[in-house]
């Protein structure tokens, strides 16, 4: 085993789960487009690698969806739509 020094800035997981109707999940809440346009974002700042915006396939709060977790500063979102998306990457894509 390696151990490395974190290799991004910051790290934006954006869950995306889809439980295709079998119970709540952030995919009900378009969470791929949420993930989708954080991510065009962050490439078209140029922004991206160093801060990462990542697909997470479950963060287990389900019923607050769409979620996202940001680190280094250990922020957690939830019931986010898309239409906040700006304000998101406004504060912490940068």
């Amino acid at each position: 085993m390696k151990i490395q020094n974190v290799p991004y800035q910051r790290q934006i997981f954006v869950c995306v789960h889809n439980a295709n109707g079998e119970k709540a999940s952030c995919g009900d809440h378009c969470g791929e487009e949420v993930f989708r346009r954080l991510r065009e974002i962050a490439k078209a700042r140029k922004l991206h690698p160093m801060i990462r915006v990542a697909q997470a396939k479950c963060l287990g709060q389900c019923n607050t969806g769409v979620n996202i977790m940001i680190y280094p500063e250990n922020v957690w979102l939830s019931d986010v739509r898309t239409e906040e998306v700006a304000k998101i990457a406004d504060q912490y894509i940068q």
